[in-house]
């Protein structure tokens, strides 16, 4: 590609390539008023990949929902509980077979110890020996119900949650630090309480929290672990993430369902894994023993969900603590205890409900990182991976939709719209990579909607030109069916097989002379009017007026089987035309017209000619010219219409007169020419004109003498047939046969004759 057709493709894609640039500014740098709405249209696509294609399997572990639901509320009365019954809860569930119970919970806040306080303020202590009090004070320790709920923790294992918070350095409970990674870059459990020092160089830090509400003490120290519950949503207010880490303190603490993971497959370190290039280092995943959890630089993960609210199985606290459940469902289960109740917040819009309860998002979590190659990712390169896919869909755009009708252009731009998809859910469904959509959507669509846009204008510009074009040599039917079916035309240059009339006024210049130039214009405008509405009522395109010539052609721009049989009928239309003109210009006293009509048939050059300045679209070649010369010959002949026996041969359904048999100038072969016969000719005219071909043979064959006699004959005849207007007059061809044959009786023709008459003038 040159220079210049570059800047010329350039000029022309100029458009298209800024839909790109909006596109990719929508991409990475969309406006602050649009983001919302982009992210929200973004995330109905990944809600419906979800809902309807979720490439994950469930897990074999047996996972299992107690859920304070409103009968418990009912039952047992509004939260917060007191501790006993998570005491009762925990040991009930421990007897059942679970092997890991997780709260979603929250213990941040000692319940105080009735008997202890009773105790205090018993105002008879003074009573007791010292033993005695230090005693009951001891047995009433002993009931301290936070205590006993650290006693249950003992015979299971439990994982407790923790809410991390920016809100200044407000801090309740105790938060353990087994999560704190030391310099070789392990994320170690309690008992090696090593402070965080040193990340990676060129660590790309996390959002670092303030402040924290966690567990009691006592909780704290008996439970197996504990994890954040925070749920941070996108900006849609929908759910479809988590964090698997969170930094306070330049430590790092792990989620609910991270941590749940850890204690239920007994690991010992959790490390995170960074990603060095550059000199930077990105945070990739987190590994947990053989496990590489894959994340984001934060440390998220894509929520696996499984289906609707309730996917798995759901048990009430009520039935738990009343000792309702005779099945082994919690047989070597992990049990998560969270609330569904309406009342107590904890419901969550997700792609899947909008009220999923959040105890089962962390379920869901859990279950996936069971199976970590199934967690839907979005990888660090999908920025990359999202420019290279809209260069490489633009670029098709760009070479597809020009060529391609309205039409077409929608039918293309849902078949390429349904190929990204299907790409894009490919990756999803096998591939278990989340790659965004809804971008690569808008660009089909804002190149679809300029090309289909840009065709029509081209279309009313093409209208337009064809139009102009050929408004002046074309009637309005003829346009139109080029306009239907623009492929029919082409305004190139071509070879083709067409006829072409021509049409000239007898002794112009002394009618000219006759009036004025005014007069003579109007005269002239009257006359083209009506041959031109002959032409074109016969689909015939007209070429040119010159002086009082009209020049038409059959055949072209719209191919025309019949374009031979259409001149002729053309030609009798303007015959007939003018015979109704010219009463109208005696009556007004005006100069009647005489008209000779010549038609050509053969191979012409056709199409749009002419200058920078100027062009037409019109025909040329040697067949143009002879087409022309039989309008001259019809002077000297004397009749109003010659054909060649080419158009006679196209349109042999008529009736023919032979006329002569001519060389005319410019040419070495002869011809024949034909003087076509109106279907409305009687007899005995018709009869006359067949006597006149028979003279015509035997002047051919030399038997001058025999031609002679029924020419003669003919003669007499036609004496006493009176002319009738509009049919052919024989009388002058007759008279030129007479003379010919005459001169070939006092001088015989050469051995060479062929019966042809050369004509030496146009």
């Amino acid at each position: 590609m040159t220079r210049s057709s570059l800047r010329k493709w350039l000029a022309r894609q100029s458009i298209p390539l800024l839909l790109l640039a909006l596109v990719l500014t929508l991409q990475w740098l969309p406006p602050a008023g649009l983001e919302r709405s982009l992210l929200r249209l973004e995330g109905l696509l990944y809600d419906a990949k979800v809902q309807y294609l979720p490439p994950w399997p469930r897990s074999v572990s047996n996972i299992q929902i107690v859920d304070i639901d409103e009968a418990s509320l009912h039952e047992i009365g509004r939260m917060p509980w007191d501790r006993s019954q998570f005491e009762r809860l925990t040991t009930r569930l421990a007897e059942a077979g679970a092997v890991l119970v997780v709260y979603d919970v929250l213990f941040s806040e000692p319940q105080p110890n009735a008997a202890l306080t009773a105790l205090q303020n018993w105002p008879q202590q003074s009573v007791l020996s010292e033993a005695q009090r230090q005693s009951l004070l001891s047995y009433a320790a002993g009931l301290d119900p936070d205590l006993r709920f650290a006693a249950a923790m003992q015979s299971v294992e439990v994982v407790l949650a923790n809410v991390l918070h920016r809100h200044g350095r407000l801090r309740t409970g105790q938060l353990s630090r087994y999560m704190s990674q030391n310099p070789s870059g392990q994320i170690i459990p309690t008992g090696q309480q090593n402070v965080w020092q040193q990340r990676p160089a060129g660590t790309t830090p996390f959002e670092p929290f303030s402040g924290f509400a966690a567990p009691i003490t006592t909780l704290a120290s008996a439970a197996s672990g504990q994890g954040f519950i925070n749920a941070e949503a996108d900006a849609d207010g929908f759910i479809r993430r988590v964090a698997l880490l969170h930094e306070l303190d330049t430590q790092l603490y792990p989620s609910l369902a991270l941590e749940a993971f850890r204690v239920y497959s007994l690991v010992e370190q959790v490390q995170p894994a960074w990603l060095q290039q550059a000199g930077h280092a990105y945070l990739h995943g987190v590994q947990i023993g053989n496990s590489l959890i894959r994340t984001d630089q934060q440390g998220r993960i894509l929520i696996p969900f499984r289906g609707g609210a309730r996917h798995y199985p759901y048990s009430s606290a009520a039935d738990v603590l009343g000792d309702r459940i005779d099945d082994q469902r919690f047989d070597q289960a992990v049990v998560f205890v969270g609330t569904s109740a309406t009342g107590l917040a904890d419901l969550q819009a997700t792609p899947t409900s909008l009220t999923f309860p959040g105890v089962e998002i962390h379920a869901t979590v859990f279950d996936g990182l069971m199976s970590p190659q199934s967690l839907p990712y979005r990888p660090d390169w999908w920025t990359g991976a999202m420019l290279l896919q809209m260069l490489i869909l633009a670029m098709f755009c760009l070479w597809l939709f020009p060529r391609l009708g309205p039409l077409s252009s929608v039918a293309a731009a849902l078949l390429v719209m349904l190929l990204a998809v299907g790409v894009n859910l490919w990756l999803w469904r096998v591939q278990v990579l989340d790659l965004p959509l809804l971008n690569l959507l808008l660009l089909v669509v804002l190149l679809s909607v300029y090309f289909i846009s840009y065709g029509f204008v081209r279309e009313t510009r093409r209208r337009k030109r064809i139009n102009a074009v050929f408004d002046q040599y074309l009637p309005p039917a003829h346009i139109q069916r080029l306009l239907d079916d623009p492929g029919s035309v082409s305004l190139a240059g071509e070879k083709k097989q067409l006829s072409v009339l021509f049409c000239d006024i007898r002794s112009f210049t002394a009618i000219s002379e006759q009036m004025s130039a005014q007069e003579l214009k109007l005269w002239l405008n009257q006359y083209f009017s009506v041959m031109t509405q002959a032409i074109q009522a016969h689909d015939g395109t007209i070429d040119k007026y010159v002086g009082d010539m009209v020049m038409a052609f059959w055949g072209a721009p719209l191919a025309e089987p019949a374009h031979a049989s259409k001149s002729i009928r053309a030609a009798f239309a303007m015959l007939h035309a003018l015979e109704q003109l010219n009463h109208q210009f005696h009556a007004a006293g005006k100069p009647v017209a005489r008209i000779g009509i010549g038609i050509h048939t053969g191979e012409m050059n056709v199409g749009d000619m002419g200058s920078d300045f100027r062009r037409s679209y019109t025909v040329i070649g040697d067949a143009v010219n002879l087409g022309s010369r039989l309008e001259g010959l019809t002077k000297f002949y004397g009749v109003p219409l010659l054909v060649s026996e080419d158009t006679k041969a196209g349109a042999s359904e008529l009736a023919y007169l032979l006329v002569d048999k001519v060389r005319v100038k410019g040419k070495q072969i002869p011809i024949r020419i034909y003087l076509p016969l109106d279907s409305d000719i009687k007899e005995p005219l018709l009869s006359h004109c067949q006597t006149f071909e028979q003279a015509l043979a035997s002047y051919f064959q030399q038997e001058f003498s025999q031609a002679r006699e029924q020419l003669l004959g003919l003669q007499q005849a036609l004496q006493f047939s009176p002319a009738v207007p509009g049919q052919p007059n024989l009388t002058g061809l007759i008279a030129l046969y007479l003379q010919r044959i005459d001169a070939f009786l006092q001088h015989e023709p050469g051995a060479d004759w062929d019966g042809s008459y050369s004509h030496t003038s146009k």
